[in-house]
């Protein structure tokens, strides 16, 4: 290794077997960067580039072809001259700070999820209709819904359609094979198990598709008459914690085995999935959930796996399905939730159909359109939310 001080403090030290380079700032702190990393940085950094005139030759170089002959700093910059060429490369040291990768550095940039529930619906943030039209307001209830997982929204007008103009709020509304809005009620489509009026355990949303729904409104128009029809909602993070806790094996067996979804309803219907329930993400850290019992049919596995996955699968649903894990709550004219379906398990207690019509309207916005929406929001409103990194969901 050989190593330099620059005149403000900084030790640089140059590490060529292992091609990394170090910057030791003052206080005993030091950040590591690859040959590789460092030679991408200086094309594009501040992020890549939209315009398509500068984006020639992005793709990282031969990490075993890269030499530094020299480097230096200088006016709060480094500068590397690499041995092909001698060419130069600048990196301000403020870039430097703010994109480091060491795991400290990626961690403070990963918001730690808001694990539930607590004892009462209180563990779900609650905000006035009014707040969708203050942006600093939006802001922070898409933060609740990063961080718990889901927001709720109180007093919305009760008119059908409402719930596409608030999901517009957060991204594209989503269109699949039912449309864009869906009516939840026990006159409509019966196929569907919401929309009759029996019990509903804790699930997701349509495993069944490779890419799920991402994040989901369900506005309440006409609340289920006469009790019963309550909301259920479980926090999926905090229910794979648990497995991971109480039976590590089998929490491994749910982060590794694609599982088989399904749904059949010929002519128009035959949607299927492999995937796995629980998705890590690079750290080993849950950032995503697929579970609907409803759509497993019998299981497509090698044989070694089969009965450990089927214990596995049961371990979770036992989880979910405990009462201490359960929000529950009745849906009140103008309640809304906004929640992330590849986290936020919901259901429904039981009611009887022939004491009055309930009726809510269902919508989705894929997941990058609200992370879009978010991260550009808290550019506008110069939050740190717009460095912090979001959960990837359910991937894998």
């Amino acid at each position: 290794m050989a190593a330099i001080k620059s005149p403000d403090g900084v030790t640089v030290t140059l590490d060529a077997v292992n091609r990394k380079l170090r910057l030791n700032w003052p206080e005993n702190q030091s950040t590591e960067f690859h040959y590789v990393w460092l030679r991408h940085h200086a094309r594009c950094p501040d992020g890549l580039p939209n315009d398509t005139s500068v984006k020639i030759d992005l793709v990282p170089d031969d990490p075993a072809s890269l030499v530094i002959s020299d480097y230096t700093i200088t006016d709060e910059s480094l500068e590397i001259i690499w041995d092909d060429n001698d060419l130069k490369t600048t990196h301000p040291l403020g870039a430097l700070v703010s994109v480091r990768y060491d795991q400290s550095s990626r961690k403070r940039r990963k918001p730690a999820p808001i694990l539930w529930p607590l004892d009462t619906k209180s563990s779900i943030p609650c905000y006035p209709y009014s707040d969708l039209d203050d942006p600093a307001s939006l802001l922070q209830i898409g933060l609740s819904i990063r961080d718990f997982g889901i927001a709720r929204v109180i007093n919305v007008p009760d008119a059908p359609g409402t719930v596409a103009e608030v999901a517009q709020q957060f991204g594209v509304v989503h269109r699949n094979n039912y449309g864009e809005v869906f009516d939840v009620k026990t006159d409509a489509y019966r196929a569907l198990g919401s929309n009759t009026g029996k019990y509903l355990g804790p699930h997701t949303d349509e495993s069944y598709r490779h890419a799920a729904p991402g994040i989901t409104f369900f506005h309440c128009l006409i609340p289920s008459a006469g009790g019963g029809g309550a909301s259920i909602l479980v926090d999926g993070f905090n229910a794979a914690e648990r497995l991971r806790n109480c039976a590590p094996d089998l929490f491994g067996i749910l982060t590794d085995v694609p599982v088989f979804f399904q749904r059949k309803s010929l002519p128009d219907e035959d949607m299927q999935s492999h995937r796995r329930m629980i998705t890590l993400d690079i750290d080993g850290e849950v950032e995503g959930i697929r579970f609907t019992d409803r759509t497993l049919p019998p299981q497509d596995l090698p044989d070694h796996l089969m009965e450990k996955t089927y214990q596995a699968i049961k371990a979770f649903w036992n989880i979910v399905n405990a009462d201490d894990m359960k929000v529950e709550y009745p849906m009140e004219s103008g309640d809304l939730h906004i929640f992330d379906n590849q986290r936020v398990l919901h259901g429904r207690t039981g009611f009887d159909p022939g004491r009055g019509e309930r009726h809510l309207q269902q919508c989705s916005v894929n997941r990058d359109e609200f992370h879009n929406t978010l991260r550009t929001l808290a550019a506008r409103l110069d939050h740190p939310a717009q460095m912090e990194t979001m959960s990837g969901g359910a991937i894998g």
